[in-house]
């Protein structure tokens, strides 16, 4: 046994190899052992280091695959499970067991995150060198008995379906200790390198193989200081100097100090020391210089995006100036991986830097594990609506058209059908011929006769099970869609699809292998199968050596690269806060560690980590060759942090902190580096909407922005960034033509008009392309709205002898039983709700009908307008026609004056504001068009609010208040004559504000009819503008329609074109109300009509 170790800034590899090399000379077959986490790389610097480049006496190998380079003799043949299968091992086991039997556990049994935690105990467990029967030493005795009755089970289970246990480390312990194997142990040696604990497990093996006869070199990175120092706690080397005391007083071999004295002292060698002295509270002076400040850097920096952007910049740079280097001189280092791996692909992509990310990708979000988990859930909620939806979109399931599946999901979402029994009827309902029920049946059988096939399996042997489910992937034609899919891809993509196929396949062939000859529920396979595939992972391997390689930084070694980044070292990430999320708490570990023997060690985080976080600042301090920066970013996944406390004590040791910001306002030679980059900068620039201070920057954008457009048409594309707000084209002469023939009358309805003023666009989608709302046969406003109207109809016009009640009652029976408001509102319980409410409402409004006795009711329901009668003329001689509905049309018993009513189901009062823009022209409308038809004596104009009168108590001292608040709201809205007003009665809102004289009354009417005309005007020279209106010119209101996934019009980026509403030019601080706005308002109109 030799132990040896080297100062930080010395390549330890380099020592180990010629270690190595000298045991080869002397006859040995050596074995080089790294940590799980670097064998790959350490194999290259191993080769890098050796004199010859090659050696075929030297294997670099880590501790887990020893076995198979050493031969073994008749081991028993057992299968072995991986932790899939040991997973569904678990939950077979845990199926058998009654909740009852378990008292901590029996009610999470078959949680997928408690199985998980336990094939972490059970591995760790073996790691430790532990059996389950020393969880016996456990305290609480509910946990201990749960415990171990469930890994009782388990391993009874395991052995009698010759199944191997535990890790391939433990085959080869118990192979040597029984001395099956046939190896020369003598001709063995053992080369450990990058070490600074050994677990349970690995001690044995080392012993072991000690005790044989084994040669055996093991090196670690200290300080002479350290190692020598009476007291190690706290020290930055505490890790790596205890495993060396503790090795060297097991082994009774003295450490031997292979450090180099180096020239000069170096930035890093600088820093380490200062780090070090200040942990082992020594004096030390040292200098930082300006070269040390370049050589290591700390940046600080707003966003994770902006940090990124400004390393892919960095590379870029360091690239262009120096041609000897590539991009394998460069490694990257994540304070956590999870947060930077999406935004990193992106940014890197668009600075063309190819990476590899060494970490293996979750197969959660793949289409084939959501395949699994929709049929589960079509299964275990017995077929949602919403399920069915989610197992078509993937693109797996039958070999249906995209405009098949569309069709299909916009028929069950119009009938809402949800549940199996729905889905076995026969389509029927078609919408008035809308759809085409003959291929939507046959989609339907498609669809439901593999699943209905599938779902009608019992429990019974999983080998049968297997069949039904193969037969089943072959009806719903899966394999060939994942086939098709994954043809177009490039290889890369290719690659990974096959890795899903195979852990596919390889779930399948655990389930059998576990499963053989149980009894299995087809509910239980599909959702082990489904978590079989969430634990599944991707591991691709890097396509070139020329990569910029991407890690998390807790496993960096020394020396890794010439030019390291560590970014996102905020204080939540370095150091690293282990949590111990296993089923035993550090207590109970230090228990069990201490009740069992000598060797035998589970790992205690806690304790564990503080050693192994300074080792880790230490390794990456001296983690490059050249030079490192070191990040943090202020707001970190969205929040607030501050950077690491060991960076802030570099910049107390006199490194520099450099704020680092991106600037798209101008741009810089550093954005030289990629066509992709550079075209995006000059996006960005662009979307700045400020242009550049200096003649020189302009010159450059300039000319940038011409080679760019140069070469975006040579591939056929345009350059979005320059025009960047949305625009519309003006429709064609001949488009233009055939919408609006000159022989054809050119109708406008009030709503098309209201639609215009608020989007012109919003019109165009609408009423030209006559683009509708997806089809929904359940309750919704519309639907409400013509429900309530039919009653009123109905009891109005039903004969007066009989009391209005009783009219009213009538009308309510006759029009629930009417087709189509049956099938709305009995197609569940929550529409016959809805239904209820509605003829509550129907009860209060019906309050204000019966008690008007100055008042008859002439017309329901009336039309008006239509092609006998042209509402305005064009300045062009073409005349406008309007039509519509008015719901009711009233007359005064006194002197026969008429009035509109609108039923509303909002609390709706008329706005001159609103009608001045555009937005407001029902009521006047009605009143133009029956004057149109020779009605000359009017009495107003107005809105009957249909609503449940709520009132809130806390607001009112008592009841008969309650009842006198809510008859207030329940009144005639609206507009009405002065000479008219006297014979109106108490139901009318008769405000001064809402009085017209006739003279006001003309204007009203001249004004509406001048709206029109310049809608009119617009909407045939074919001009539709995206301009939804602002109200407050801050924001737009979310019922006005900006149609973003059409347009791209964002309110945040171009309010400037929307349309601001015109306002009363008043003096500072004057507000009015009441008559005295409306004259204002007046005063508006007549300059508008003027001009």
């Amino acid at each position: 046994m030799k132990l040896l170790y080297t100062d930080i800034r010395t390549s330890l590899t380099e020592i180990l190899t010629r270690e190595a090399e000298e045991l080869v000379a002397a006859g040995k077959r050596v074995f080089y052992i790294a940590p799980n986490s670097l064998s790959f790389e350490k194999e290259r610097a191993v080769l890098e280091c050796l004199s010859q480049q090659a050696s075929f006496a030297i294997t670099v190998t880590r501790f887990a695959q020893m076995a198979r380079y050493l031969v073994l003799n008749d081991l028993p043949a057992k299968t072995s499970l991986d932790d899939i299968g040991l997973g569904m091992a678990f939950y077979k086991c845990l199926a058998e067991l009654d909740p009852k039997d378990l008292r901590v556990y029996g009610a999470i049994k078959q949680d997928p995150q408690f199985i998980q935690q336990l094939i972490d105990l059970y591995h760790e467990m073996t790691t430790a060198q532990m059996s389950f029967l020393d969880l016996e030493s456990l305290t609480d005795e509910d946990k201990r008995a749960d415990l171990l009755l469930i890994f009782e089970k388990v391993t009874a289970y395991l052995n009698q379906g010759q199944l191997a246990q535990g890790s391939q480390l433990s085959h080869l312990i118990e192979a040597i200790e029984n001395d099956k194997v046939s190896s020369d142990f003598t001709q063995i040696a053992l080369v450990i390198d990058g070490f600074t604990r050994f677990s349970a497990e690995e001690e044995r093996i080392v012993d072991l193989l000690h005790g044989k006869g084994v040669e055996i070199v093991i090196g670690v990175y200290a300080s002479k200081k350290a190692y020598t120092s009476p007291f190690s706690e706290g020290n930055l080397y505490q890790a790596s100097v205890e495993f060396l005391h503790h090795l060297a007083s097991k082994y009774q071999t003295p450490a031997q100090d292979y450090s180099q004295t180096h020239e000069q002292m170096d930035s890093f060698d600088k820093a380490s020391r200062l780090l070090e002295s200040s942990y082992d509270f020594t004096e030390l002076t040292l200098d930082v210089d300006e070269k040390d400040r370049e050589n290591l850097q700390i940046w600080s920096c707003l966003t994770q995006k902006e940090e990124l952007e400004l390393v892919a910049r960095s590379i870029r740079q360091k690239l262009h100036e120096n041609s000897d280097l590539s991009y394998k001189h460069f490694r990257i280092l994540l304070g956590d991986v999870a947060s930077y791996q999406l935004s990193l692909k992106t940014i890197f992509d668009q600075y063309q830097i190819p990476f590899y990310l060494g970490r293996s990708e979750s197969m959660a979000h793949h289409p084939l594990t959501q395949f699994v988990e929709s049929i589960l859930a079509l299964k275990r909620y017995r077929f949602r609506q919403e399920d069915l939806i989610n197992l078509l979109r993937t693109g797996l399931y039958t070999d249906l058209s995209q405009a098949d599946i569309d069709a299909f999901e916009q028929y069950i979402r119009y009938l809402g059908i949800n549940g199996l029994p729905a889905f076995q009827q026969t389509f029927t309902k078609s919408h008035h011929g809308k759809f085409n029920l003959e291929r939507l049946n046959a989609l339907r059988l498609r669809i439901l006769t593999p699943l209905e096939t599938l779902f009608a399996s019992r429990k019974q042997k999983a080998e049968n099970l297997l069949q039904k489910w193969n037969s089943f992937l072959k009806e719903g034609a899966v394999t060939k869609q994942l086939q098709d899919l994954t043809a177009t891809m490039e290889t890369l993509e290719q690659e990974r699809q096959a890795e899903v196929w195979k852990a596919f396949c390889h779930v399948l062939e655990q389930f059998a292998t576990v499963f053989a000859g149980s009894q299995v529920s087809l509910e239980d396979f599909l959702a082990l199968l489904h978590s079989g595939m969430s634990l599944s992972q991707y591991r691709t391997i890097p396509a070139t050596v020329d990569t910029v390689l991407v890690q998390s930084y807790d496993l960096i070694a020394p020396l890794t690269a010439d030019f390291v980044y560590a970014i996102g070292l905020t204080q939540d990430n370095l150091p690293k806060i282990a949590q111990n999320t296993s089923l035993l708490t550090d207590e109970e570990r230090q228990r069990l560690n201490q009740a069992t023997e000598e060797g035998v060690q589970l790992l205690i985080a806690s304790s564990e980590n503080l050693k192994k976080n300074r080792y880790t600042m230490l390794s990456l301090v001296n983690s490059a060759c050249k030079q490192l920066v070191l990040s943090a970013p202020s707001l970190f996944n969205e929040s607030e942090s501050k950077e690491s406390a060991y960076l802030q004590e570099l910049v107390h040791f006199g490194f520099s902190r450099k704020d680092k910001r991106m600037n798209h306002k101008g741009l810089s030679k550093e954005d030289i580096g990629s066509y992709h980059s550079l075209l995006s900068s000059l996006v960005a620039y662009h979307q700045q909407g400020e242009m550049s201070e200096t003649e020189q920057d302009l010159t450059f954008i300039k000319v940038l922005a011409r080679v760019m457009g140069k070469k975006l048409d040579q591939q056929g594309l345009e350059n979005p960034a320059l025009p960047t707000s949305p625009s519309s084209k003006q429709l064609t002469k001949d488009t233009l033509q055939a919408l609006y023939p000159a022989d054809k009358e050119f109708y406008l309805s009030t709503s098309g008009l209201t639609e215009f003023y608020r989007n012109e666009y919003s019109y165009f989608l609408r009423y030209v392309l006559g683009l509708q709302e997806e089809l929904r046969l359940r309750p919704d406003a519309r639907s409400h709205g013509n429900f309530l109207h039919r009653i009123f109809e109905r009891a109005l016009q039903l004969p007066n002898e009989d009391s209005f009640d009783h009219r009213l009652e009538q009308a309510i029976q006759e029009t629930s039983q009417e087709r189509e408001f049956e099938a709305i509102y009995q197609e569940s319980l929550e529409a016959q709700f809805t239904k209820e409410v509605l003829l509550d409402v129907a009860r209060t409004t019906g309050h204000i009908l019966r008690h008007n006795p100055a008042i008859e009711t002439i017309k329901e329901e009336a039309n008006f307008g239509g092609k006998d009668q042209a509402f305005i003329q064009l300045d062009n001689g073409r005349s406008v026609f309007v039509r519509g509905k008015v719901d009711r049309i009233d007359r005064l018993k006194a002197d026969g004056a008429i009035g509109v009513v609108d039923y509303k189901s909002s609390l709706t009062q008329f706005q001159f504001p609103h009608f001045f823009n555009g937005l407001n022209s029902q009521l006047p409308t009605y009143l133009a068009a029956l004057k149109r038809e020779g009605e000359q004596n009017f009495f107003g104009a107005m809105y009957l609010e249909m609503a449940e009168p709520v009132q809130s108590l806390m607001a009112v001292k008592s009841l008969a208040g309650a009842v006198v608040e809510a008859s207030k709201s329940m009144k005639y809205q609206g507009l009405f004559l002065e000479k008219e007003s006297s014979h109106l009665g108490e139901f009318y809102n008769k405000n001064k504000a809402n009085q017209l004289t006739d003279e006001e009354f003309q204007l009203l009417l001249d004004y509406n009819a001048h709206l029109y005309k310049k809608a009119a005007e617009k909407i045939l020279e074919g001009q539709f503008a995206i301009n939804p209106y602002t109200e407050n010119g801050r924001s737009i209101a979310p019922y006005v329609q900006q149609h973003q996934a059409i347009t791209g019009f964002e309110a945040n980026y171009h309010l400037g074109q929307a349309r601001f509403l015109e306002k009363l030019n008043l003096a500072d601080g004057k507000r009015l109300v009441g008559e005295k706005l409306k004259q204002a308002w007046f005063e508006k109109i007549r300059e508008e009509l003027n001009r």
